[in-house]
């Protein structure tokens, strides 16, 4: 019983996804032939090499044929949100996002199974199967109910309940059940009398395509498309994406709202990809978009589209479609999102699937599909189509088409059928709200307006070509009209919203000829809402039992619906409140199925009902109300009253006639009619004088001169008494009821009512119990408490209602012997008392529940917690005493969720105990909880549920939780990734967590149960924040686009400081608290804020006074006297010249054995160490040795000169060297390697010079002097290189000090540990320090062996945080020996950079032009003793000119030319050019520029797109080049300014160069740059 694919806690988003991925790649690769996939996938040929040589199909059947006459019933079905008939598939991914029994967002469980356990259920709403009427009265023999499950069958992604994302076409999803069970389930449904209709998303996929530049926002049309790519491992397997343009693109026919072919889309769609997809960007679900640009568009952001409009992509869809019928026996497709589809492939994928359908016997396939556009549009794909121009003026004529009539009326040519009909007409959907009094401006162009429902039926008449696809011969008008369906609100939600919906049922069922249409619970009045939109509002709660719709089942007002104007929302809000919700709703008795079978049975008594095709308004008494927020569309009210008979020339036999009336007025109504005035009358379809009986109850009779009661929303249906047929009795109540739940009792009383009385000895003797108990035993129905009752009409509980039945007749029992468990009570077809022929023809089953308090299957809420559950044996193993008597089966978890063990059966019985397997778990400790807590869930094959758990803990006292820990993630915290910041939530009750949350406000933040995994990343499996405001915690799928946090939009109201978060973790409510005082906090920051100046002043002079003492030369001048520190003391020899003291050095050069270290650079050994203050030249005795680790030089015997910037390049390996004094080699070792580096020596006066090669430093040219980037593996083993190579030289070399000239070098001495060298380092670029990232231990790990390192070193010296860095100077040197290339630059970097926080001071350095020798001395230059150069400015023009044409500007001698040289940074300020010269281009027309430098970071690329953009704009007078470059001496000499906006840094070597030659400088002002004179 050890738990199965157990996973840690340790496991980021990404991996969860990659995880999840990898679980459903098995049953997805493989689709040629899998054989361990036998069970769900489709294609059974093993042999097949391609998409279209897959095949399959139900080998050895009989396949069921088409019914003739599809205007019957039809029920939606979303599988997921039925009935649970297998809890194994659940979790059939086995992942964290599939089921989760208190969300309303993941799965519940239903599959197909659990659809087949519920066919009793669904066959009870007035289903018969047999002849009814004889063929002389019609054709038609048999009346059935086809069952339309919503959402297509195939594999969608783990979390997609409602099916509408497909990944592949040839496998089953897990999660419904395996092709066994769907023909099990399909073979039963066929026997009886019922049919299938499948939903197909035809040409939209799942979500695994994105496109270049868009994958994190929305992608815009493109008329070219777009670069696709895929998002991430996983792929299709039948279908695949291109990026090659084609020449040539030969785009299908397009149709726009107004019914008209769209022409002259040149300019709208010029190019197209090789691609099977189509790549022109995405649309929204809801929005305004040309009808075309929807089908060519991935469809909400999230449905990759196929581009069915390609043949070779059509064939296989077609294919894959008829591999789904021929495997499963289906007798009907509806089309997803049907208009999005292109109308000629549609009509051409319709007539293949007919063909297909017909090879197995189905003569007359059904096909319909989703329009939600209005009819003008929509009649383009009904049968053949129709545009305005094809209109049939004449309904009679319209009725009496067929395909060989002219073709003016007709669209495509004769067999291109598309739609048979229009699967839940919006049109007639949106009209009926309208007529049940919604408010609002929800119409859709095409839309009929200000019409009658008569007018609507001559309108479709007029517009839809409603010829039989299969016969061409038969005017069979097959629409599916609903008042409610998957995606639209339940109107019960809605204040009279039940009495709406009746009215709204009986408009579509027997007024309008077609497909009435219910969505499941429709019957039961449910009225729960589960959207979080206010543009997308639905109610999907499951039929059988659950918590989650329980848990949220309050609608927030605020939300409210945007389709409509002060949406009436009453029943919504309180869901959560009512206990009703939880239970199953499998209730036969129910009013409102009750009367939806009682209208079924009518279109069955009454073929007129079914089969009417003519419509009569008789006379009406109505009026218009304008609704404020209609704009001025009316709604008309009042009474109607319409005959629907069968007179047209179509229909001879149907004889009879039916007479409709019926109100949309609010309030009860007694109507008084004249029927001697034709203005006054309520005329009927039958002469003066006849009788006529109401089939709905109460039955009335009336002869045609009384008047009448109208009810508010009420309606009536007339036939003559003579053909009047009495309606089968049925259930009116069961009591205690439906799925009651009650305390343990040995008995129970029981009460059926009736609607008509019933034979009471055969209840007696075929009521059936069928139990799942604690003692395996079945309750007795106590035979003497027995008793029947004529009630009359005294139960007139809903006779408010109209239509709704009430009791006349009960039977009362007592069952006895009742053990705790679940009952189901059946009555099996019982017989009337009168003549025993009437039945109610159905098996109807009523669950009664009977436990204890902590029985998780009868009181799911009270028991989801038992301090009885989870104990230890004497051997320390855990093992549960179940209580849950009615379970057939369980699984338990040991870690909160994370893994479950395999589903095994309940035992029931005395000692119902199950000992478990140890704990499987990994996490940090942060994650851990205390004691051990286990979760027990429970299924129920009579209630097909199981969301029931039970929740229990040991070793933790007394205390409850369902959760292991509680962190708060949100912005305050980096979203976690800021460890330093209190993010975890306190348990202090049973089941209570607190947060004292202070923030900046508005805030925002989620709730992670299991906060940061060991790999450094949080945490994504359990995840919840409140996407609706209901103060509910809401758990949706990874990757949703939906911002699921919670909202603290307010900050606490005065005088509160913040909000405290309390969280209960047994209902998932949470509450925001004010807490805190603003003055305390106020009082407390002053301290605060006085106590460090108070303290670090006193902590700084006891420092200063306790610390050795340094003076810094900061201009040149050697102080008379100093302090030697640690092994300084060695370094400096004083020599008296000319009254001064001066530091010098000389070299002492005696080779020593190479160690094995190392890789390549140039070094150079420095003449000096410090600038003297006057240019004195003393006699030198002696000199210290001193090694400069420096990247530019000048080997002035071999002309050869590197500089890095702007004024020069980097010529590296494409600079050739004269060989001198070979040298051993270097030996160096990475990642565990050791690699060669070859030496040389070269010896100019007192410097000696080290030369390496290596191809690591070859690889490095002008174009690229240095690695790339500074953050990733090659430039870290650059550098790795580099410092490895010092550190030798420095064991050849004895010197007195290393000059670490900038951060490169910044590791070498690390290699010489334990022995300790002087150092000085020059921050040039301090920016740079500390890129290579060390998070986590594998990154630490790999730093370590690349600089080949001990981790202990690393640890000590080089790792500050989570970044690589040197403290080498800070812990041998007391912060001392750091300089900036700028007073003001050193100290800019000391505080900017917290890596320098731990040294004394980062000084300055005065940074004087080089010929100089001391610094300046504050003198400002007078300006008569400035003088001009007069050659140089004689020959500007033509070194201008030479620049100009270099550049590629104009020639233009007046022009002003600007140069910018330099590296492209935020610190060199290129941005604040490239921001500033559009303007000044503008004012003055003679300016140039010309901008040449490397991109370092962010700034410099944007700066390098805007100046590509100058160069368009201002051709001619603009030259961008962002690379090194080497620049020739005309571009110097002719320039007029040198831009030199640095933010950080003196004006450096590049202002000096231009100085030389005259050039003025331009800066910043907050740069304050040198600024020579001419």
């Amino acid at each position: 019983m050890a738990p199965t694919d157990i996973v840690g806690r340790g496991s980021s988003a990404a991996q969860q996804w990659s995880w999840i991925l990898l679980l459903l790649i098995p049953a997805v690769c493989g689709l040629r032939y899998d054989p361990s996939q036998i069970a769900y996938n489709i294609n059974t040929n093993q042999t097949a090499d391609g998409p279209i040589n897959y095949w399959g199909e139900w080998e050895n059947h009989t396949f069921n044929p088409s019914p003739s006459n599809w205007r019957v019933p039809f029920y939606t079905v979303l599988l997921d949100r039925f009935v649970n008939g297998n809890p194994t598939n659940d979790d059939a991914n086995g992942t964290q996002f599939e089921h989760d029994l208190t969300q309303t967002q993941l799965r519940h469980g239903g599959d197909v199974k659990g659809l087949q356990d519920s066919l009793d259920y669904l066959q009870g709403m007035g289903i018969k199967v047999g002849p009814v009427f004889s063929q002389q009265e019609w054709h038609y023999a048999y009346y059935v109910q086809v069952l339309y499950l919503a959402g297509s069958p195939h594999i969608n992604v783990p979390w997609g309940a409602d099916g509408y994302s497909p990944l592949d076409f040839t496998l089953l999803d897990h999660h419904l059940g395996t092709i066994d069970e769907w023909q099990a389930a399909i073979t039963e449904i066929h026997r009886r009398g019922m049919y299938v209709m499948l939903d197909n998303t035809m040409s939209t996929m799942g979500d695994l395509i994105g496109f270049e530049g868009y994958l994190n926002a929305s992608t815009p049309f493109n008329s070219r498309e777009h670069n696709a790519l895929w998002k991430g491992d996983r792929r299709y397997n039948d279908f695949a994406f291109g990026n090659d343009e084609l020449p040539f693109c030969d785009y299908p026919r397009f149709y726009g709202d107004d019914g008209t072919e769209v022409l002259n889309l040149s300019s709208e769609l010029v190019g197209c990809r090789d691609s099977e997809f189509d790549q022109y960007g995405e649309v929204a679900a809801f929005g305004n978009y040309p009808e075309w640009q929807r089908q060519v568009s991935k469809f909400a952001f999230v449905q990759d589209r196929l581009r069915e409009w390609q043949p070779e992509v059509l064939s296989k869809i077609e294919h894959f479609s008829c591999m789904t019928l021929a495997m499963l026996d289906i007798d009907g497709y509806r089309i997803d999102k049907g208009l999005t589809i292109t109308v000629d492939a549609q009509a051409h994928w319709s007539n293949s699937i007919r063909a297909c359908a017909t090879r197995f016997g189905k003569e007359n396939f059904y096909i319909s599909g989703e329009v939600v556009a209005g009819n003008t549009f929509g009649s383009v794909y009904i049968g053949r189509g129709r545009s305005p121009d094809n209109y049939v003026e004449n309904v009679t004529e319209a009725v009496m088409l067929t395909d060989t009539s002219d073709p003016q009326y007709f669209i495509r040519d004769e067999g291109l059928n598309a739609f048979d009909g229009v699967a839940f007409h919006y049109t007639i959907y949106r009209f009926l709200s309208r007529f049940l009094g919604l408010d609002g401006t929800f119409g859709a162009e095409g839309d009929p307006s200000n019409v009658s429902w008569i007018d609507f039926w001559e309108a479709i008449l007029s517009t839809n070509d409603m010829i039989n696809a299969n016969d061409g011969i038969t005017f069979d008008p097959r629409h599916m009209y609903g008042v409610t369906n998957q995606d639209v609100f339940r109107w019960p939600t809605i204040k009279n919203g039940i009495e709406k919906q009746l009215l709204g049922y009986f408009i579509v069922a027997l007024l309008l000829p077609g497909i009435p249409t219910l969505v499941w619970g429709e019957e039961q009045a449910f009225y729960v809402l589960d959207s979080t939109d206010a543009n997308y509002v639905f109610g999907r709660s499951p039929m059988s039992s659950a918590q989650a719709w329980g848990m949220h089942g309050c609608y927030n007002a605020a939300i409210g619906n945007s389709k409509y104007y002060e949406w009436p929302i009453e029943a919504g809000l309180h869901g959560c409140q009512d206990e009703w919700v939880l239970l199953d709703h499998r209730d036969p008795s129910h009013p409102v199925r009750n009367f939806i079978k009682g209208t079924h049975e009518m279109r069955e008594n009454y073929l007129v009902f079914q089969d009417g095709f003519y419509l009569q308004l008789l006379s009406n008494r109505t009026y218009q109300i304008f609704l404020p927020g209609s704009n001025h569309t009316p709604t008309e009210t009042g009474l109607w009253s319409i005959e629907r008979a069968g007179n047209l020339d179509i229909q001879q036999n149907l004889t009879h006639i039916a007479w409709l009336v019926y109100t949309n007025e609010n309030h009860t109504t007694i109507n008084i009619f004249n029927c001697t005035d034709d203005g006054g009358a309520l005329l009927a379809p039958f002469s003066a004088g006849s009788t006529v009986k109401n089939t709905y109850f109460p039955y009335e009779e009336y002869t045609l001169k009384d008047s009448s009661i109208v009810m508010a929303w009420g309606f009536k249906a007339f036939v003559l008494k003579e053909n009047y047929i009495n309606p089968t009795p049925v259930i009116t109540t069961f009591l205690p009821g439906h799925d009651y739940r009650m305390l343990s009792t040995p008995s129970i009383p029981i009460e059926l009512h009736f609607s008509t009385p019933m034979d009471c000895q055969e209840i007696k003797n075929t009521l059936q119990i069928n139990s799942t108990t604690s003692d395996s035993s079945t309750p007795q129905l106590d035979v003497n408490s027995v008793h029947c009752n004529d009630m009359g009409n005294s139960d007139n509980t809903l006779s408010s209602i109209s239509g709704t039945i009430n009791t006349t007749w009960s039977f009362a029992a007592t069952l006895i012997d009742v053990s705790d468990g679940i009952h189901q009570i059946s009555i099996n077809n019982i017989s009337t008392a009168a003549d025993g022929h009437a039945t109610t023809d159905s098996n109807d089953h009523f669950l009664i529940r009977v436990g204890q308090r902590d029985n998780p299957m009868v009181f799911p809420n009270s028991a989801n917690y038992s301090s009885g559950l989870l104990f230890k044996d004497a051997n320390n193993s855990l093992y549960v005493s179940h209580k849950a008597a009615g379970a057939d089966m369980f699984r338990y978890s040991l870690n909160f969720g994370t893994t479950y063990s395999d589903w095994e059966d309940y035992a029931n019985g005395d000692s119902p105990n199950t000992t478990l397997a140890p704990r499987v778990w990994s996490g940090t400790k942060l994650q851990d909880w205390d004691g051990e807590h286990v979760i027990v869930q429970y299924w129920s094959r009579l209630v097909g549920s199981s969301d029931h758990v039970q929740h229990a803990d040991l070793g933790i006292g007394s205390r409850q939780r369902q959760f292991p820990q509680v962190f708060l993630e949100g912005v305050f915290n980096q979203h976690g990734y800021d460890e330093g910041v209190a993010n975890q939530m306190q348990m202090k009750n049973d089941n209570i967590w607190i947060f004292d949350f202070v923030s900046e406000w508005p805030a925002q933040v989620s709730v992670n149960l299991w906060g940061i995994n060991p790999d450094g990343q949080p945490d994504q499996t359990r995840v919840y924040g409140d996407i609706d405001d209901d103060y509910v915690l809401d758990r949706i799928p990874p990757y949703s686009l939906i911002n699921n946090v919670i909202n603290i939009p307010e900050p606490p109201p005065s005088p509160f400081l913040g909000w405290q978060v309390t969280l209960n973790d047994a209902d998932y409510r949470f509450q925001l608290t004010p807490i805190g005082s603003r003055w305390n906090q106020l009082a407390l920051y002053i301290l605060l804020w006085l106590i460090p100046i108070i303290s670090g002043g006193a902590a700084v002079w006891a420092f200063v006074r306790s610390f050795y003492g340094v003076k810094l030369n900061e201009f040149g001048i050697a102080p008379k006297k100093g302090l030697e520190v640690g092994n300084l003391r060695q370094l400096f020899k004083r020599e008296k010249v000319q009254g001064l003291e001066y530091d010098i050095c000389e070299p002492q050069l005696s080779p020593i054995k190479p160690s094995d270290i190392g890789i390549s650079h140039e070094f150079r050994q420095a003449k000096q160490f410090v600038q003297v203050a006057t240019p004195i030249t003393p006699t030198i005795p002696k000199r210290l040795t001193v090694l400069i680790a420096t990247m530019e030089y000048e080997i002035e015997d071999w002309a050869v000169k590197v500089k890095i910037g702007g004024l020069g390049v980097m010529s590296i390996g494409d600079i050739k060297y004269p060989t001198d004094r070979p040298a051993e080699s270097i030996a160096i070792k990475v990642l565990g390697s050791m690699y060669e580096i070859k030496t040389q020596y070269h010896t100019v006066e007192n410097i000696t010079y080290v030369l390496l090669d290596a191809p690591i430093f070859r690889q490095q040219t002008k174009a690229d002097p240095y690695p790339t980037r500074m953050d990733d593996l090659d430039s870290a083993v650059y550098y790795s290189a580099w410092n490895s190579c010092i550190a030798e030289v420095m064991r050849r070399f004895p010197i007195d000090l290393y000059h670490i000239n900038d951060y490169h070098g910044a590791v070498a001495p690390l290699h010489l540990l334990p022995k300790i060298v002087p150092c000085l380092l020059s921050l040039h670029n301090a920016e740079f320090q500390g890129l290579w990232p060390m998070r986590s231990e594998p990154e630490s790990q790999e730093v370590c062996e690349i600089y080949n390192l001990d981790p202990a070193v690393v640890q000590k010296y080089v790792r500050f945080g989570e970044v690589f860095s040197a403290s080498y100077l800070r812990i041998h040197q007391k912060g001392f020996g750091a300089v900036g290339v700028s007073t003001k630059y050193g100290k800019r970097a000391f505080a900017r950079y917290p890596i320098f926080w731990g040294m004394k001071d980062v000084g300055g350095l005065p940074n004087p032009d080089p010929t100089d020798t001391g610094s300046w001395s504050g003198e400002q230059i007078k300006t008569e003793e400035i003088s001009v150069n007069e050659e140089l400015e004689a020959s500007k023009p033509g070194l201008k000119q030479q620049a100009q044409d270099w550049a590629g500007l104009k020639q233009d001698p007046l022009a002003e030319l600007f140069v910018f040289v330099g590296r492209w940074s935020n610190q060199k300020g290129v941005d604040a050019i490239a921001d500033v010269f559009p303007s000044i281009m503008e004012r003055h027309s003679h300016v140039q520029l010309i901008c040449v430098g490397p991109v370092i970071d962010l700034y410099g690329k944007f700066a390098a797109i805007k100046l590509a953009q100058m160069m368009k704009v201002y051709t001619g007078r603009v030259f961008s080049q962002p690379e090194f470059t080497a620049l020739p001496p005309y571009v110097f000499s002719g320039a007029d300014f040198a831009l030199m906006p640095s933010r950080d840094e003196p004006f450096g070597l590049v202002a000096v160069e231009f100085g030389r030659k005259g050039v003025l400088c331009v800066g910043t002002y907050i740069s304050e740059p040198w600024v020579p004179t001419r």
